[in-house]
C-alpha cells in the first residue's frame, strides 16, 4: 500500500468526493477546504514536482482546472475571485509530496477566514475535516455543472 494519500485515493483505498476523472487525473473536493467548492486536481502519476510531467500533461492539468473553475462559477462560487494554487516542493509548503492544483473560490470579505485557514494549510495543521455529506453534495453539483458546460465555453481563448 502506498504511503501517499493521493495515490491511496487514486487506487480506491481511501474515500473521496470525486468531481472529475479521466485517464490522467482526478479532481476531488478538499477534505480540509479553505471555502465552499475547494477542489484539488491530482495527476494519476506520482511525482512531487510539476517539472517531472510532460508539457502535455501539465497543459492537461491546467485545462481541467480551468474547466472546473468555469463550473464553480456557474454555481456562484468564485465569482469575485479564485486562488489557483500549486505548492511545488517542501520550501513552498507542499504538505503532500504528490503534485496537485488547488482551485479555491473566494468572495469579497472572506480574507480573514480564508487566510487563517490557508496559514494552517501551509503549516500542515489542517484543522477540522469537512462533513463528507457536504463534500459529496458539492461534488455532485460540480459534476452536473461540468456536464452542462457547452463545448464552445471550453474552447474560448
Amino acid at each position: 500500500m502506498s504511503q501517499c494519500v493521493f495515490c491511496q485515493i487514486i487506487e480506491g483505498q481511501l474515500d473521496d468526493s470525486r468531481v472529475y476523472e479521466d485517464d490522467d487525473c482526478i479532481a476531488i473536493m478538499d477534505i480540509h477546504p479553505l471555502g465552499n467548492g475547494h477542489v484539488i486536481v491530482i495527476p494519476k502519476y506520482h511525482h512531487q514536482h510539476i517539472t517531472a510531467f510532460s508539457p502535455e500533461l501539465g497543459d492537461h492539468l491546467f485545462r481541467i482546472a480551468q474547466r472546473i473553475l468555469r463550473a464553480q462559477r456557474t454555481l456562484g462560487w468564485g465569482l469575485q475571485g479564485t486562488h489557483i494554487l500549486l505548492n511545488d516542493g517542501p520550501a513552498a509548503n507542499q504538505t503532500v509530496s504528490h503534485c496537485h492544483i488547488h482551485i479555491i473560490p473566494r468572495q469579497r470579505g472572506d480574507a480573514l477566514r480564508s487566510m487563517g485557514r490557508l496559514a494552517l494549510h501551509v503549516t500542515g495543521l489542517f484543522g477540522p475535516k469537512a462533513a463528507r455529506k457536504k463534500l459529496d453534495r458539492q461534488a455532485r453539483a460540480l459534476r452536473g455543472a461540468l456536464n452542462d458546460l457547452e463545448p464552445a465555453e471550453e474552447a474560448e481563448g
